[in-house]
């Protein structure tokens, strides 16, 4: 950073600036919150233009600023095949997507109960599992926002994980998921005014793109189609396999689509929404690369903030607040998601079945500020990144994404029972955990070592088909 007081005063000011507008939202919409179902899912009234950007808010976050940057540095083309794959996931919970809102489905667990049953443990695993995400994306955007102001600020970075998470509760608590959603359609615009500012400084600072191949380490990986696998075919397939899953079975997503104001609208903003998600890496190509021909010699995950010291100071101050915006967007929704589980999953079906409509409401403040603890914790201890993203993603895709899409297929036949379902999601995150812990020793499949998230997968699928036809009844 160009050091000065007064460069220090206009970071901070940006920053300071954007969570004041998202202040300003949820304290807003405090009065039109009225019931659980008012802070869960908004209303389900939300215009297509809000649900898109709450989507492309919500799933782009630290992760992009920090791991993806580091992804571009050292293998060129390739973040785009990671915005290609979480795209693709879009793309496929779109066929599903009006069957979701026309059933207005709060959680995941909501679509097990139409599906498999009414069943107590399969709702439990089920939240379980549709947490783990959220939940992860939490301590990862916390990291992921110390990570970068450390760089800018010299501030501790655990003082700066506890405040960031301090601000998303306070975003969150006042109003819930309207609040959230348009936070993310203010943020999400902001956000993209400010890849394009951001964007075209960094091509100006290698001077152009023309200059980056000419300059590069290793001009290969820029060439198109072949710099889209230049991560090599098993962390692409880790990312296909991880991310695509991933994002058909993210909690936050189907919250969004369940928000919709109609089912047709539902569908589009996942088409929409995947197509900016794609398009972002875009940004992350050009900083990531001209990062890697100005300094070739920095370690990948310092490439974003290397690049916050080299620019102007007037930039700096707008990119901190391109900071603030991804990664608030992406905190609160999760810890608004979390929250949401926890109260209606947790609370409503084991605990107290009859709560009335206040004290649920009460009960997703307070789980609100119970996860953002537990997250803190979890940000200290485990710092890494992407690291957290994709493992999170694994296990959730493992879990979760035979038994909801083969739910689906086979929900007006005679053929699902409770247990099949227990049976896919359990038998999913043993096969993805025993998978990781025996990688090394996993045979490989011409040639290739497959990620562990597909043995999840496969697991799942076996231990469903198998107890479905071990169990079902005939008509």
């Amino acid at each position: 950073m160009e050091g000065s007081t007064s460069g220090l005063m206009l970071v901070l000011a940006s920053t300071v600036l954007v969570m004041l507008i998202g202040f300003g939202i949820a304290f807003y919409f405090q009065r039109r919150t009225k019931t659980a179902e008012d802070w869960a899912m908004g209303g389900r009234s939300l215009p297509s233009y809000v649900i898109v950007f709450t989507q492309f808010a919500t799933l782009v976050g630290g992760g992009v600023l920090v791991g993806h940057v580091s992804i571009g540095f050292s293998y060129g083309m390739a973040p785009l095949t990671y915005g290609i794959c979480g795209a693709a996931g879009c793309f496929i919970m779109a066929i599903i997507a009006a069957w979701l809102r026309e059933n207005e489905f709060t959680t995941i667990p909501d679509i097990f109960e139409k599906v498999y049953g009414k069943n107590r443990f399969l709702m439990l695993v089920g939240a379980l599992m549709a947490m783990v995400v959220p939940f992860g994306w939490i301590a990862s955007q916390a990291t992921a926002f110390a990570k970068l102001y450390t760089s800018i600020t010299g501030i501790d970075s655990r003082i700066l994980v506890v405040g960031m998470i301090v601000v998303s509760v306070l975003l969150t608590l006042p109003s819930g998921f309207k609040a959230v959603a348009w936070t993310d359609f203010v943020f999400g615009v902001l956000m993209l005014a400010l890849c394009l500012l951001t964007g075209v400084q960094a091509l100006d600072m290698a001077g152009g793109w023309g200059n980056i191949v000419a300059n590069h380490p290793a001009p290969e990986t820029l060439s198109l189609p072949g710099g889209l696998m230049s991560a090599g075919f098993a962390t692409t397939a880790l990312w296909f396999i991880a991310a695509t899953p991933g994002m058909m079975t993210n909690q936050m997503t189907l919250q969004r689509v369940c928000a919709a104001n109609s089912a047709k609208n539902a569908r589009r903003t996942l088409i929409v929404g995947g197509i900016l998600i794609a398009g972002i890496e875009l940004w992350v190509v050009v900083v990531g690369n001209a990062c890697r021909v100005l300094n070739p010699g920095l370690a990948p995950e310092d490439a974003s903030g290397w690049f916050l010291t080299q620019i102007p100071t007037w930039v700096l101050a707008l990119f901190s607040g391109f900071i603030a915006t991804t990664i608030l967007s992406t905190t609160d929704s999760a810890l608004q998601s979390v929250s949401v589980n926890l109260t209606q999953d947790i609370y409503k079906q084991f605990i107290n079945p009859n709560a009335e409509d206040k004290k649920l409401l009460s009960v997703s403040r307070i789980c609100t500020v119970f996860v953002a603890v537990a997250a803190v914790a979890l940000a200290i201890v485990f710092p890494r990144v992407l690291d957290l993203i994709v493992a999170s993603y694994a296990y959730s895709a493992s879990g979760l994404l035979v038994p909801i899409y083969c739910g689906y297929a086979f929900r007006n036949k005679n053929f699902l029972t409770p247990a099949s379902g227990v049976a896919g999601v359990v038998g999913g995150v043993i096969g993805c955990g025993l998978a990781q812990a025996f990688e090394a020793s996993l045979p490989a499949v011409f040639g290739i070592q497959l990620p562990y998230a597909i043995y999840g997968i496969l697991a799942s699928f076996l231990c469903l088909i198998v107890v479905a036809l071990a169990t079902r009844k005939s008509k």
